[in-house]
C-alpha cells in the first residue's frame, strides 16, 4: 500500500542500533525523514539506539548546531 505518487509509505517503523557513531547516524536519519515527510509509526533500538528511539518516542530529542546532543528528561 502506498500513501503517495513514489509508491513508498509515507509512515516507517525504524529499527536503531548499537554503536555511538550510529547514534549520530540515527538522528540525521530522523530528522532527513521528517524533512521529507514520513512519519515514524514505531521504533525500537538497543544500546545508543535504545536511547535515541526513547528520547524521539518522548518528543524530547534535540541536536545543537555545535554538534552535541541533548535529551531532555523531567
Amino acid at each position: 500500500m502506498s500513501n503517495n505518487d513514489s509508491g513508498f509509505p509515507k509512515n516507517i517503523g525504524l529499527a536503531l542500533g548499537s554503536g555511538s557513531a550510529r547514534g549520530w547516524a540515527h538522528i540525521g536519519v530522523i530528522r532527513a525523514l521528517a524533512e521529507a515527510g514520513i512519519e515514524i509509526s514505531c521504533i525500537a533500538g538497543t544500546s545508543i539506539g535504545s536511547l535515541v528511539g526513547a528520547a524521539y518516542a518522548l518528543n524530547k530529542l534535540d541536536v545543537k548546531k555545535n554538534g552535541s546532543l541533548i535529551v531532555f528528561i523531567p
